[in-house]
């Protein structure tokens, strides 16, 4: 019997939500996504009751969001086009473009639920904090490096559809909440070279330089605190990418100036390939996943599969 079959007998009513959001996490941490999102779209339906943004879903908001868009970046090519050209300057034939249409739709349905579930993670950790904080205390690090977290893949979503000014808002917002709370230098870091990035591809180079230079300023503060080799290596080698960067872009805008040139936006045809810097080793991430992340989706698609929208979001932003 094929693990499909088995998973098709799975009696998820007898489980209990936290079981079914262990099973979720045990299967995704096997690398096993797509099963994950079902456990964990079925323990959301089960615990959201009738408040979709209560904080005690964050968590589950946070693991679905994550397995359905892992997913969708192990399934595919996500940079490529899903058609097959043919050969000897043939055309493709009218089924293959249907067929992979058909397929760029459904995953562009899973990609955009990912988004809102990122929002809706991000919009309860922020319920969490404010409830925190009605008894004077703090969150957890690990807690606040989620809810950031939610931000810098809302952003690098962005960045990949590139809307670097709306990802540039995403990345500032995750540095926000990260310094509010005085984190660690080396969960700064790799953000702010994602927000330099992104300021650049948006046209903003003086900017970006300015970012660049202050995330090589962090990275040399963090190269003086106790590290080990590895990571020493992996610091001082971002360091070098990031002054290379920087030098680049002073060149640029040495050269625009000396010709009176108006600042140009960065070529969209390469910003994907930065998207692996954004989520740099510098910045471990709380769901034992160790892929980069990073896909190309239509934010405004509507349509949504119904087999994973199990439960009303409709009024998270009222």
């Amino acid at each position: 019997m094929s693990d499909f079959e088995v998973e098709e007998e799975v009696d998820y009513d007898a489980l209990s939500v936290d079981e079914l959001f262990q099973n979720g996490k045990s299967l995704f941490r096997e690398k096993k996504y797509s099963e994950s999102a079902e456990y964990f779209s079925r323990a959301l339906e089960k615990k959201s009751g009738e408040d979709p943004s209560h904080y005690s879903l964050r968590d589950y908001y946070l693991w679905y969001a994550d397995s359905l868009l892992t997913n969708e970046e192990q399934s595919s090519n996500i940079f490529e086009s899903s058609v097959n050209e043919g050969h000897d300057e043939e055309l493709p034939s009218a089924q293959t473009v249907l067929d992979a249409a058909n397929k760029t739709q459904a995953n562009q349905s899973d990609e955009t639920l990912a988004f809102d579930l990122f929002q809706f993670a991000n919009e309860c950790y922020l319920n969490y904090f404010k409830e925190l904080e009605s008894k004077n205390r703090e969150p957890l690090p690990e807690d606040v490096l989620d809810s950031s977290y939610c931000l810098i893949r809302i952003g690098d979503m962005f960045f990949s559809n590139h809307q670097f000014e709306e990802s540039s808002k995403e990345y500032e917002r995750a540095i926000k909440l990260r310094e509010q709370y005085n984190l660690p230098l080396k969960h700064l870091a790799s953000v702010y070279i994602s927000l330099a990035q992104s300021q650049m591809f948006n046209g903003k180079q003086k900017l970006s330089l300015e970012t660049f230079n202050k995330t090589a300023e962090l990275l040399k503060k963090i190269l003086k605190e106790d590290l080990k080799d590895e990571e020493r290596i992996n610091l001082e080698n971002t360091l070098e990418d990031v002054t290379i960067q920087a030098e680049d872009l002073k060149k640029l805008l040495t050269e625009s100036a000396s010709a009176d040139g108006q600042n140009a936006k960065g070529s969209q045809s390469n910003a994907a390939s930065l998207i692996p810097k954004t989520t740099s080793t510098l910045d471990e991430r709380q769901l034992d996943s160790n892929l980069v992340k990073s896909v190309v989706i239509d934010i405004n698609v509507e349509d949504m599969p119904e087999k994973r929208r199990r439960i009303d979001l409709s009024n998270v932003y009222e």
